[in-house]
C-alpha cells in the first residue's frame, strides 16, 4: 500500500493559477495578458473552466523577469529571453548591487545584519531597530541614512534571489509603519502651524511603489507643511481636480526605478499642461529619465527626499511666506 506522501503530485507537475503567479512574483494578472499576446510569453494551459494555469518553469521564468525588471531591464528586452539567458542576466546584475554602505554598528553593517533579520522572517527585529535609529538619529537623519539606502539593499538582495517577494512586501509594510508612526509623532509635538505650500503626494496610473512617496512626505513633515495623501496610482485627470478643488501648492510625484521612460514623461507633460499655472510640479524617484534633459522645463527634479526641505525654503522665499 502507498504511503501518504507517495500520493502527493510531483512539484513539477504542480500547475499555478494566474491569481497565485501574481502573489508569487508580483507581476499583475494584466500585465501576464499582454506579455502573452504581444512577447508570445507565458504560454499557460487551460483548466475545464478556462483559467489559466501556468507550470513550474514558465513561474520560474517569470521571476527572473521580475528580477530584471526591478534591476531596470524593460519587458520587451527580456520576456522572450529563455531561462539561461535570464539567469545570466541576473548574475550580471548581481555582480554590481546599486547598495549603498549604510552606516556601521559596531563592526557588523546595518546592511548585512537587518538583511540577515529578513531572510529569516525576524520582523519584529527590524521594526524596533527602525523606531531606535528614528529615534536617536532624527526622522530626516534616518531617512535619509538609514532608510533610504537600506530600501536599495532590499532591492538587491530580492535580484540575488536572498529574499522572497513575501519579505520584500513586509520589509516595505514595516517601513510604512515606522514612517507614519515617526510622522505622527512630528505632528503632535510641532508648536507651528501647519504652513503653505500645501502638498498633494500621490503617483501616476503605472506607478504602485509609495515608499519614496512617504519619505519625501516625512520631509515635509519636518517642514511644517500641510499634505494631502491620495496613495498611489491616481489618474491624471483626477490629480487635476483634486489640485484644483483641494486648492494646493505643490503636486509630489515619485517614480520608481523600473517606471517607463515613456509613461513618466507623457505623465509629467499632461500634469504641466493641465494644472493652474501656480501649482507647482516635484517629482523624485530613482526612474533615470528624471535627470534627463528631456524633462518638461516646469517640473522641479529632487534627487534625494531630504531635498524636499530645500524646496519648501525656496517656495516659500518665492511667495514671501512668512
Amino acid at each position: 500500500m502507498g504511503s501518504a506522501v507517495d500520493a502527493r503530485p510531483d512539484p513539477k507537475d504542480v500547475l499555478w493559477s494566474i491569481a497565485e503567479v501574481e502573489r508569487d512574483t508580483g507581476l499583475g494578472k494584466d500585465t501576464l495578458r499582454v506579455w502573452e499576446r504581444r512577447y508570445g510569453f507565458p504560454t499557460p494551459t487551460r483548466d475545464a473552466f478556462g483559467e489559466r494555469q501556468y507550470d513550474p518553469a514558465q513561474l520560474l521564468r517569470l521571476r527572473l523577469i521580475k528580477r530584471l525588471m526591478d534591476a531596470g531591464h524593460r519587458p520587451g528586452k527580456v520576456v522572450g529571453l529563455p531561462q539561461e539567458a535570464l539567469e545570466a542576466l541576473c548574475d550580471a546584475a548581481a555582480e554590481h548591487p546599486r547598495a549603498v554602505p549604510l552606516p556601521v554598528v559596531g563592526v557588523i553593517p546595518l546592511d548585512t545584519q537587518w538583511i540577515d533579520w529578513l531572510r529569516h522572517n525576524q520582523i519584529d527585529h527590524l521594526r524596533h531597530a527602525l523606531q531606535r535609529e528614528v529615534m536617536k538619529q532624527g526622522l530626516g537623519s534616518a531617512v535619509e541614512n538609514l532608510v533610504a539606502p537600506l530600501c536599495v539593499a532590499v532591492g538587491d538582495a530580492w535580484l540575488r534571489g536572498e529574499v522572497s517577494v513575501f519579505q520584500e512586501h513586509l520589509f516595505s509594510e514595516t517601513v510604512r509603519t515606522v514612517l507614519r508612526d515617526a510622522i505622527a509623532a512630528v505632528e503632535s509635538s510641532s508648536r507651528e502651524l501647519m504652513r503653505r505650500p500645501k502638498v498633494l503626494l500621490t503617483t501616476t496610473p503605472s506607478e504602485t511603489h509609495t515608499l519614496g512617496l512617504l519619505m519625501a512626505e516625512s520631509f515635509f513633515a519636518l517642514e511644517s507643511c500641510e499634505r494631502v495623501s491620495l496613495g498611489a496610482s491616481t489618474p491624471i485627470p483626477d490629480i487635476v481636480i483634486a489640485s484644483r478643488q483641494l486648492q494646493v501648492n505643490v503636486v509630489a510625484l515619485s517614480f520608481s526605478a523600473h517606471a517607463s521612460r515613456r509613461e513618466v514623461l507623457d505623465s509629467l507633460r499632461q500634469l504641466a499642461e493641465q494644472l493652474p499655472w501656480e501649482v507647482e510640479v516635484w517629482a523624485g524617484g530613482a526612474a533615470a529619465v528624471l535627470h534627463s534633459k528631456a524633462m518638461p522645463e516646469n517640473v522641479r527634479v529632487l534627487r534625494r527626499a531630504s531635498e524636499v526641505s530645500l524646496q519648501v525654503g525656496a517656495w516659500r522665499a518665492r511667495n514671501r511666506q512668512e
